[in-house]
């Protein structure tokens, strides 16, 4: 029994012994390697968008009254200072008669009572009358005169016509719109983009944008960017942006026409240096690294890097990585730090 015991004791022994000498002559770990290269970032999105006037001005009276003179027809483009609608001022012409001879006895009032104060002939508070209803009068007159000249509506810009909803002899209430005054100086392509693309641009001036109308590929226009929603849509998830095009008027574009516009946004990077995705490692929290390969020991080092986005399969590195140099591009969590390695080369 006890040599049998002797005996099992010895072939474990040998067998610890064997695994050492085994791991001493352990073979260097095969990796995949990629070397870091110069990539031109440039995006490109498309979208549809909705073509609108820059302006839209619903035109009104402050005044109440009959209408008796319309120069709004449809369509039809206006210079600014045009007139555009009258209604009928004999009233408020009236009134401002009435005000005018009410303020003229006032005035001659306060110039005989004021001569009686100096020499005491009249009281200061009958003085005081005097200039109160002066100030009164003279306030009702101007602002008989305001609603004269609101009887007349004119045209605050040049623009284009784009609806009228009362005609010729009808009577008009105050704050009612009569009609829509667009502004197409220059002209608005407004369109929804996701969650996603926003956050990869977000702050990104670096931006080129063509419009194209749907039926009329053969022209396009360059628009440049006005503004962006900072809150998402509840159910869509998407910003609305809007871009514009100036000196619209020289284009056959209007509102209402469908459109594409093609993004290309190039986020300011030109050649960046990429590797694979798969090459990196970490999070936000706690930064990201990679595993570069030292070809003249043979051994992996972890090297921390600052990843600035994503474009294809690739990680952007913005720091801490140069153009050339070898990454671990598969298996990188079997990396330790040091750990001796052979790259893995394709024969031929």
């Amino acid at each position: 029994m006890k040599q049998w015991f002797l005996l099992g004791l010895l072939v474990i022994l040998q067998s610890c012994s064997d695994t050492k000498e085994s791991a001493t002559e352990q073979q260097p770990l095969v990796i995949q390697t990629f070397a870091a290269t110069k990539k031109q970032i440039n995006e490109v999105y498309e979208f549809p968008a909705v073509v609108s006037a820059v302006k839209n001005v619903e035109l009104r009276f402050e005044v109440s009254g009959r209408l008796i003179d319309i120069n709004l027809v449809k369509g039809k483009k206006v210079s600014k200072g045009q007139k555009l609608a009258q209604i009928d001022p004999a009233p408020y012409e009236r009134r401002v008669k009435d005000r005018q001879v009410r303020h003229e006895l006032a005035t001659n009032d306060l110039n005989r009572i004021e001569a009686l104060y100096k020499t005491g002939g009249v009281s200061h508070s009958q003085f005081d009358n005097a200039k109160t209803q002066y100030e009164t009068t003279l306030l009702d007159l101007n602002n008989a005169k305001q609603d004269l000249s609101y009887t007349t509506i004119t045209a605050p810009f040049d623009g284009v016509v784009s609806d009228r909803y009362v005609e010729n002899n009808s009577f008009v209430q105050v704050g009612s719109s009569i009609a829509t005054l667009q502004d197409r100086s220059s002209l608005y392509f407004s369109f929804d983009v996701p969650e996603r693309v926003m956050t990869i641009n977000n702050g990104n001036r670096d931006i080129q944008a063509v419009a194209r109308i749907i039926g009329l590929e053969d022209e396009s226009y360059n628009i440049h960017y006005v503004e962006h929603e900072t809150t998402p849509d509840p159910i869509t998830q998407t910003y609305n942006v809007t871009f514009a095009i100036d000196n619209a008027h020289e284009t056959q574009l209007i509102p209402g026409s469908r459109a594409m516009v093609t993004v290309r946004a190039g986020n300011g990077r030109g050649q960046v240096a990429a590797v694979p995705m798969a090459a990196v490692f970490g999070d936000d929290k706690s930064g990201f690294a990679v595993w570069v390969f030292d070809e003249q020991a043979q051994v992996v080092n972890k090297r921390e890097v600052k990843v600035s986005g994503i474009h294809a399969d690739y990680a952007i590195i913005s720091q801490g990585l140069q153009e050339g140099e070898k990454v671990v591009a598969a298996g990188v969590s079997y990396m330790r730090e040091g750990i001796k390695v052979r790259e893995y080369k394709a024969e031929q």
